[in-house]
């Protein structure tokens, strides 16, 4: 899979920012609580979208399946511009129920599609396959670990308090 420049500059950020929000300061995985804060915040980040799409795109992950491989190879080729639209990827895309409501709310604001695109194609890059095209290696990688378990997971507490989450 070619990823153009535009994708393979994001895809290494939105990895390095999944694997921040992954781990708190001593090594205990957080990504639940984390993912849930972002998701919580959404509206507040939106403003994001269109200069950081990175930082508000996490609020996605884990959410969408993708059936149509090649659209989504044809997505992380191109650059803004030559994205194909939202609704044609839509139709090719399952998304969890509980991301519905932030899809609804992003694509009403400006650079919605556009967000919504990126974060799908960000996701995809992330969910196997795309992982190698990211690193540039010609063979896939492992997939990247998903959400953990609530037993897998440290719940946040006041250790956690005035850090970056």
């Amino acid at each position: 899979m070619k990823l153009s420049p535009f994708f393979k500059d994001l895809s290494k950020s939105y990895a390095y920012e999944i694997e921040d929000l992954t781990y708190d300061s001593g090594g205990g995985n957080v990504l639940k609580s984390r993912l849930k804060i972002k998701r919580d915040q959404f509206a507040e980040l939106l403003p994001m979208i269109e200069f950081e799409p990175v930082m508000v795109a996490p609020a996605f992950h884990g959410a969408f399946s993708f059936s149509d491989k090649a659209l989504l190879e044809k997505l992380v080729a191109a650059k803004p511009g030559g994205f194909p639209t939202w609704k044609k990827l839509a139709a090719t895309v399952k998304m969890e129920a509980w991301a519905d409501k932030l899809a609804r709310t992003a694509l009403k604001s400006e650079g919605g599609e556009q967000f919504m695109l990126i974060a799908a194609g960000l996701e995809f890059i992330l969910s196997g396959i795309g992982v190698a095209a990211a690193a540039g290696d010609a063979e896939p990688a492992a997939a990247p670990a998903d959400v953990p378990s609530e037993e897998e997971e440290r719940p946040l507490d006041s250790n956690d308090v005035g850090k970056d989450l």
